[in-house]
C-alpha cells in the first residue's frame, strides 16, 4: 500500500519499501498459508488481474512467478515513487487512482485486488473504489481484500489505538473498516461475499516480525500526529516516542497479545452483463 494525499498517514519512502517487503514475505503471506489468492479464484492464461494501491508492487510481482505467463497483471498507484524499477514483462504499473479507474476497463478483470488502505481511504473514498472494481472485473470476476482491524496485549496499546482512532477520525478515515466492509460490498453490487479471519500472535519470539511491522506503523505516524499537536493524547515528541517503545515491549510481553487480519472477497455476478 502506498498513496500520497492530504489525508494518508504513511510515509512513501525507502523505509515504507523495506517494511512493505517484509510485511508481505514474513507476515501476510505466511498467514494465509503462502496463498496470495483465495482457492476458488482462479486464474487462466490471457486473464488480467488489477492491483490497487500496490505501493512497490510486492503482492504483484510475488504473484507474476507462479502464475501463466500469459496472464497481463495490472498494478496502479496515484505514487510511482515505491514502484519497482524493472517490473517482469506481463507486469505493466500505472499512476492511477482506486477511486476513479480508466474509462476503458469496463468488464476487463477477472481478479481485482486491494490490500491495507485503511489508511488512505475515507468513507466515501470506500464506497466510489468498490463501485469502480465492481466496474472494471469482468461479470463473473472477483475483488480480493484484506485489511487489519483489531489488535490487543494491554494498556500501552489501547492507548495507542485511542490515539490511531484519533488521528484516523480527524482525517476522515475507517480504522473499522473491516465492519463495514461486507455491507459496503453488497450495496456496491457485489454478491457471493466471503470472509477469511487470520489471527497472529505479538507475543515472544513467534510475534517478532509482525510486533515489528506494527510499531513501525504506529511509529511512522508520529509526523501527522503531532503536527495536530498530539490530538489530545501526547504532548511531546519524547512522550510519543516512550509510547512507541511501550507498545513493543508490551505486544512482546503479554501472552495473548495477537493481531487481526481479514480478507474479504467477493464476486461480481455473471448477470451483470
Amino acid at each position: 500500500m502506498a498513496l500520497t494525499s492530504t489525508h494518508y498517514v504513511l510515509p512513501s519512502n525507502e523505509s515504507e519499501r523495506e517494511r512493505l517487503f517484509l510485511q508481505h514475505h514474513h507476515v501476510l503471506k505466511p498467514l494465509f498459508g503462502t496463498a496470495l489468492v483465495q482457492p476458488n479464484i482462479y486464474l487462466k492464461p490471457g486473464d488480467k488481474i488489477l492491483d490497487c494501491g500496490t505501493g512497490s508492487g510486492v503482492w504483484l510481482l510475488d504473484l507474476a512467478e507462479s502464475i501463466p505467463p500469459t496472464v497481463l497483471a495490472y498494478g496502479i498507484d496515484i505514487q510511482p515513487r515505491l514502484f519497482p524499477k524493472e517490473p517482469p514483462h506481463n507486469v505493466q504499473l500505472s499512476v492511477n487512482s482506486v477511486t476513479s479507474l480508466p474509462l476503458e476497463w469496463d468488464n476487463t478483470f477477472v481478479l481485482v485486488h486491494q490490500r491495507l488502505l485503511m489508511a488512505g481511504l475515507r468513507k466515501g473514498e470506500w464506497i466510489s473504489a468498490l463501485k469502480e472494481m465492481y466496474r472494471v472485473l469482468a461479470p463473473g470476476g472477483w475483488v480480493q481484500l484484506c485489511e487489519c482491524d483489531s489488535w490487543a496485549a494491554g494498556p500501552a496499546v489501547e492507548r495507542e489505538r485511542s490515539l490511531m482512532k484519533a488521528l484516523f477520525d480527524s482525517e476522515g478515515l475507517l480504522l473499522d473498516c473491516c465492519q463495514v466492509i461486507p455491507s459496503m460490498l453488497r450495496s456496491a453490487g457485489f454478491t457471493n461475499v466471503h470472509i477469511v479471519e487470520k489471527h497472529l500472535t505479538l507475543f515472544g519470539e513467534e510475534g517478532a516480525y509482525d510486533r515489528s511491522n506494527s510499531v513501525d506503523v504506529f511509529r511512522a505516524m508520529k509526523t501527522p500526529i503531532m503536527a495536530q499537536g498530539g490530538l489530545g493524547h501526547v504532548v511531546s515528541d519524547e512522550e510519543f516516542d516512550h509510547l512507541v517503545d511501550a507498545v513493543g515491549r508490551e505486544m512482546e510481553t503479554t501472552r495473548g497479545s495477537v493481531k487481526r487480519y481479514t480478507v474479504f472477497y467477493a464476486q461480481k455476478p455473471l448477470a451483470s452483463m
